[in-house]
């Protein structure tokens, strides 16, 4: 009796080895065929680089408040229907809200190299004389091309009060891709930036 259970344990043994050796070859054939996840960060368009200049303005950007549908890592667009497309491997690479506050810090201290911008939040003992204060209603790609709506306002923190408040609705071309789509919402947020450095006062 003894005897027959040891041989059974062998036997056992022995048919443990090539189950072993079967699930790690199903799980090495699950990783290479599971989806491959791509990330993409919003960009500044390329400018030549300027030389090196005196700081003489000093600017806040921020707060900026983005619509809920675009809180998500996931890169999201719109069908026909009005309905959300919300891609499956497609990711960006940082929070959209920090993502878009920084492509317009970058573009407006491109536009003037003497500028400094300020990204919000910022200390108390260190605000900025101005700031740019956005709300992004909508940034959108869909059948028709890539869209943006925001109302920025340019806002006097001494004086606490609005200098400049104005609404900005853009649209342009774009494939329903996602490397085409983060290279429109670039685009957009640097006519957007346009916009914003001209209403900005000189010093």
């Amino acid at each position: 009796m003894a005897r027959t259970q040891r041989r059974m344990s062998n036997n056992m043994r022995n048919i443990s080895i090539p189950l072993g050796l079967i699930l790690l070859c199903s799980l090495f054939m699950a990783c290479q065929h599971s989806p491959r996840q791509n990330y993409y960060l919003l960009s500044a368009p390329a400018v030549s680089t300027p030389d090196q200049q005196a700081i003489e303005q000093v600017i806040g950007i921020g707060p900026l408040e983005i619509a809920d549908y675009l809180k998500r890592k996931h890169m999201v667009s719109v069908r026909p229907d009005q309905s959300l497309q919300i891609a499956a491997n497609d990711f960006w690479a940082e929070p959209l809200d920090k993502g878009i506050i920084r492509v317009l810090a970058l573009n407006l201290t491109q536009q003037n190299p003497s500028r400094m911008v300020l990204p919000f939040p910022w200390r108390s003992d260190s605000r900025p004389p101005l700031s740019v204060r956005l709300q992004v209603h909508s940034l959108n790609l869909d059948n028709e091309g890539a869209s943006i709506h925001v109302t920025w306002e340019i806002f006097d923190n001494q004086a606490r009060a609005t200098l400049n408040r104005q609404h900005f609705i853009r649209r342009i071309p774009c494939e329903r891709q996602a490397a085409a789509m983060a290279k429109a919402y670039g685009d957009l947020l640097a006519a957007l930036a346009q916009e914003i450095g001209k209403a900005l006062p000189d010093q």
